[in-house]
This record gives structure tokens, sequence and C-alpha cells, in this order.
């Protein structure tokens, strides 16, 4: 058992310590003169794509279940056929509404490589402003505004990038649970 012991401490330090030297476990810096970035004046979503905050899945048609995200007891997320979104490079992306016990909660956009981020990007600049960029050697931007809290963000590592736009009042809703 003592050698047990001794080999799985041996094993966690040495995880531990591999991943502190590699790449794949970049540090980010702060910004420290970021500031927190609303909309760009009327662009506040209350929704996506004509579906509102909260709204209730049952209420919804053609929707088809893709996945579950396990986090707060279940988020399920689904897409609907012919519903994307337009990148300014005229690609066009799946969109998946995830729902959280029944009602709306979030959209994401998922694109691959950098030439589809840097599209996804140029749209959603356009279409929204210029978001908070909280760390000055990652991509990532931040907007939020009265109901809505929206992240575009890319992952070297994966090369993907990813466009995030969810409901303030249910995120807060989802803490105190």
């Amino acid at each position: 058992m003592k050698k047990l012991m001794t080999l799985l401490c041996a094993f966690s330090l040495a995880a531990v310590l591999g991943c502190a030297t590699s790449n794949d476990c970049p540090t980010y810096v702060k910004d420290p003169n970021c500031k927190l970035v609303s909309f760009m004046v009327g662009s506040e979503p209350d929704g996506y794509n004509g579906v509102k905050w909260q709204t209730r899945l049952s209420t919804l048609d053609g929707m088809k279940h893709v996945r579950t995200d396990p986090t707060h007891g279940g988020i399920a997320f689904y897409v609907r056929d012919g519903d994307t979104f337009k990148l300014e490079n005229g690609k066009q992306k799946a969109v998946q509404y995830g729902f959280w016990k029944e009602r709306f909660y979030v959209a994401v956009v998922n694109t691959k490589g950098q030439e589809e981020f840097e599209a996804l990007k140029e749209t959603v600049f356009k279409k929204f402003g210029v978001g908070a960029k909280p760390f000055t050697n990652r991509e990532e931007y931040l907007w939020v505004g009265k109901h809505a809290v929206m992240a575009l963000q890319y992952d070297e590592n994966f090369k993907s990038g990813t466009l995030y736009i969810r409901c303030d009042s249910m995120t807060r809703e989802m803490a105190k649970q």
C-alpha cells in the first residue's frame, strides 16, 4: 500500500510539473487596461434568431437534440434545420440552442481553423461592436449588456473558435442553485 501511495504521488507530481512546463497549458496574461464593453447601441440580443430568452422548448418546432452538457444539472443543446449563422466570408455555421430546465439560455456557434474564426470575429464586430479583450495573449472578447453576455474566443490548441450569447438573468439563477 505504501508503495502504491508513493507511486500515485510521484505520478501526480510528474503530471503537474509536466503540464506546468508544457505549451499545451498556457498561462493567460490579464490586460490591466481592459474595461467592460457593452454591445453597440441597439444591438444587444434579446435571444437568438427570433427565440427569446427563457422561451420554453416545448413551444418551438423543429428542434433536434444534439448533446447535453452536464453542468448546472444539464443544459440540453438543439439545432433547427436551416438555422445558421452567416459569416462574412459567406460560410454558414450551425447554431446550437442551449436550454436549461426547458428554457432557452444560450446560443452557440463553433468554427474550425483560424480562417473561419477570423470571419466569425469580423461578422460579430460588425454586428455588435468590438468587445473587451481581457487577456493580452489570448484571442478572446467579451460583451456585457443589461440582459445578455456574449463571448468570442479562439482556442489555439484545438484550432477552433466559439461564439456564445447567453441570458444573464438565467446565469444568475443557475449560480444560486
